[in-house]
């Protein structure tokens, strides 16, 4: 079996990916367990995602859940690097002028350029910010962290980590900021799959 980024346990339970493909998520999809709102319209959501050096990106995806994004004016996925102040890295998506992103179905981004990660990094984050009326929902799961409970975990696991695993940040309608700026940990974890 090629290095697909999936544990035989996913493999198992997603069913068997195209064998060229590339595939990292966030937290194996066995873990999901609802249906959640996200940052407000114009925030962005980041979700750290473990990566191997030489994997090459060029989309991602979430899922929408049982409410649907309407009257949406922009949406575009980036992504960041892990640092103190995560910088963004590669090209995003082109803004999407959708109105809507559909209950219940997959939504994939596809970046402005391939990105291929270089040595020495492990993670990164994967960034997707949605302008619009009504912001949809994410499938993903709950962790009921709060921001100080999670710096909390953090220092028991003897970790130097500034930010949790999923945050929202200031964003911007169409073009992904340079920085994530004012991030908040968030008690709730989109799932996002890398490709």
């Amino acid at each position: 079996m090629p290095d697909l980024g999936l544990s035989l346990r996913e493999y198992i339970n997603a069913g068997s990916p195209a064998a060229s493909g590339l595939y990292r998520e966030n937290f194996p999809i066995d873990q999901i367990n609802a249906d959640n709102a996200i940052g407000a319209t114009g925030v962005i959501t980041a979700m750290l995602v473990a990566v191997r050096p030489g994997d090459v990106i060029t989309k991602a995806t979430v899922v929408v859940g049982a409410t649907a994004g309407a009257t949406l004016t922009h949406k575009y996925f980036a992504l960041y690097s892990n640092i103190t102040v995560p910088a963004l890295i590669g090209t995003q998506q082109a803004d999407d002028t959708g109105a809507a992103m559909a209950a219940n179905t997959a939504y994939t981004g596809t970046l402005g350029a391939t990105f291929t990660v270089p040595a020495g990094t492990y993670s990164l984050w994967v960034a997707i910010c949605i302008t619009g009326t009504t912001p949809p929902t994410l499938i993903g799961k709950t962790t009921n962290v709060n921001a100080t409970a999670a710096a909390a975990l953090n220092t028991l696991a003897g970790g130097t980590r500034a930010n949790g695993l999923c945050v929202t940040a200031t964003g911007a309608a169409s073009v992904a900021p340079a920085t994530l700026a004012s991030i908040t940990q968030l008690a709730v974890q989109p799932y996002v799959l890398l490709q």
